[in-house]
């Protein structure tokens, strides 16, 4: 992209008319035979043109190869402010608006983070089938940079294993399922609660009790701590620790309710309380429809 070529760019990203651009300094003739590229302005006049359109005289001047680096540093300002917002989608908005398709490790390390987030939110709230586009796409664009980004990669394995126990139209269209059955990941709240929850399947309840002993007041643990009662036949106390989660505030994790369902549904069952049991059965169908709905 030429000096023309560029000015016109920005002229059009801002909304500006030639005459706009030109003010009283240059002619709309003049900034048009430039914009055209049959004729190179003056230093005097690219320095007049840079000052109307808001950005350094370099990035006009710039060659293609450092054209990125302008961009980043009228961009990246706003999108370290929106990232300490925790504002992800502002923040890949600013991205997508300021760089279109063009990577540096830097951006796609952001990019693959800033879906990541917007994908456990998605999870969070029970859009599941947004979180599975968002995790893809985390990493798909985590391939695009040389900075560990392995993080995002096996903590979404994690999150597709445990989805794919809610429907097989759960999947991942970037992991093989090998890589999703042998996912093991730390430094997530539900992803040590699935490693958790997996081990007590499997009868490792030494596990658990360690899990439960550093998360302590979760959510996560609750519900495990309530498991634990339950299959020691503690039905009584299982289904009053379940109430008390049902009400809990803390409570805001769409999956973790549907579990609860299950698990109150089963308790009753065992405690032949059929009409209660068909109760939370019903809630419990009714919720997983929602939670897979389509985006």
């Amino acid at each position: 992209m030429n000096v023309g070529e560029r000015i016109r760019a920005l002229r059009l990203a801002k909304m500006l008319t030639q005459a706009d651009l030109a003010g009283d300094q240059i002619t709309r003739n003049m900034l048009c035979t430039i914009e055209r590229g049959a004729a190179l302005p003056s230093l005097p006049t690219v320095c007049y043109i840079a000052e109307r359109l808001n950005v350094p005289v370099g990035y006009l001047l710039s060659e293609e190869r450092d054209e990125l680096a302008y961009r980043k540093m009228t961009a990246m300002p706003n999108i370290r402010h929106a990232l300490a917002a925790e504002d992800y989608a502002g923040a890949l908005a600013i991205i997508n608006t300021a760089f279109g398709d063009s990577y540096d490790d830097e951006i796609a390390l952001i990019r693959a983070e800033c879906e990541f987030r917007m994908a456990k939110a998605a999870f969070d709230n029970g859009r599941l089938r947004a979180a599975v586009a968002g995790f893809d796409r985390a990493i798909r664009e985590a391939e695009h940079t040389v900075y560990d980004t392995a993080w995002i990669r096996m903590r979404a394995a994690v999150y597709f294993r445990y989805l794919s126990t809610l429907s097989p139209t759960l999947s991942s269209d970037v992991l093989e399922e090998e890589e999703i059955a042998g996912a093991k990941s730390i430094g997530d709240d539900f992803c040590a609660y699935v490693l958790a929850k997996e081990a007590l399947d499997s009868g490792h309840e030494g596990e658990v009790r360690e899990y439960l002993a550093h998360h302590t007041g979760s959510v996560f643990a609750a519900r495990l701590s309530a498991l634990l009662q339950m299959r020691a036949g503690q039905l009584r106390e299982a289904l009053d620790a379940y109430e008390r989660l049902l009400a809990s505030d803390a409570l805001t994790v769409g999956v973790l309710m549907y579990e609860i369902f299950d698990d109150m549904e089963l308790c009753c069952r065992q405690n032949d309380d059929y009409k209660r049991a068909y109760e939370f059965g019903s809630s419990r169908m009714g919720l997983l429809e929602r939670l897979l709905e389509e985006v």
